[in-house]
């Protein structure tokens, strides 16, 4: 009698399937940074308005804030900076944001009487942070948080050690500095709890999310822009491939995270730069787990 065996659980795929699931549930307005920096400073917002910035715009904002180590959470335009006396410094980048205006037009219905039709339509313009002006002074940057909530996990350190990547510890950003070949990462202590993850399951979220994105240097997996792609458009794929490797990751290490929640929002937000197309995220999602491969190929002493 013939024993049938159980097919070989793909944790990966159902892992992307997962996230999938949860796309259009989570509300990118729920995203919360793992970074006390970030947090620290508060949701971005208009010192002229008085408004906060909404939905997407707070990651682009933030986004903004790490690669360019900018402090401030306070964004304006060029014409609204001028409305208080500040000017833009010279050479100064703006930030894209997005808004939605609707318009209101009159048509003709199918019975000859005149109806109110609105067509919502997407405007962009730029911003500029308070630490690109001169003539303002925000009086609100928030101090960040001394206390480290951060437990060492030393399966997961002794993990990334095995791999031989080098991580480095200098300054409050996170990233793979492709040019040096090494990760950087935030002290223990600028990271804290979110409600999608404890301050210990950021740390190495984060920390595996950046080993995945080493993965793909020249050396190793050769990780190559599409050349018929924007620029935008292969970044955000490549943050596809990092957060699900971080996910594939975490859920290989026992990180009890509250998956796969908070790597959906990630997600989500780059998706916007992929045009919300979710089959971007199968495309990722092989690439990702090739990373993982060759991580647990390099871990194990395999050739």
């Amino acid at each position: 009698m013939s024993i049938t065996q159980k097919p070989r659980r793909d944790i990966h795929q159902e892992i992307t399937n997962n996230i999938i699931s949860l796309l259009d549930e989570v509300d990118l307005n729920d995203y919360q940074p793992p970074f006390a920096n970030l947090a620290a400073m508060g949701i971005p917002e208009n010192p002229i308005t008085k408004n906060r910035y909404q939905g997407v715009n707070i990651l682009a904002l933030w986004f903004n804030q790490k690669s360019r180590t900018l402090r401030s959470n306070k964004w304006a335009s060029f014409k609204q900076w001028q409305q208080i006396g500040a000017s833009v410094k010279k050479g100064e980048k703006g930030s894209r944001v997005i808004f939605y205006k609707t318009l209101t037009r009159e048509e003709e219905g199918q019975s000859g009487e005149t109806e109110d039709v609105k067509i919502p339509m997407l405007r962009q313009y730029s911003v500029f942070n308070a630490s690109q002006v001169d003539g303002y002074e925000d009086q609100d940057e928030s101090e960040i948080p001394e206390s480290d909530n951060v437990e060492r996990l030393s399966l997961i350190d002794e993990f990334c050690q095995r791999t031989g990547a080098e991580v480095r510890t200098e300054g409050d950003e996170a990233f793979y500095a492709q040019l040096g070949d090494y990760i950087n990462m935030p002290d223990t202590s600028l990271f804290f709890d979110t409600e999608q993850a404890s301050a210990t399951e950021n740390y190495y979220s984060t920390l595996l999310h950046e080993l995945t994105h080493w993965t793909g240097a020249p050396k190793r997996l050769d990780r190559k822009d599409d050349p018929n792609k924007k620029a935008v458009e292969n970044y955000a794929f490549e943050e596809l491939i990092a957060e699900l490797g971080a996910a594939f990751l975490c859920a290989q290490q026992n990180i009890v995270q509250t998956q796969p929640k908070g790597h959906a929002l990630y997600i989500k937000s780059w998706l916007r730069a992929l045009r919300n197309d979710k089959t971007f995220i199968f495309k990722a999602s092989a690439q990702a787990a090739k990373a993982v491969n060759y991580l647990d190929q390099m871990t194990s002493g395999e050739p």
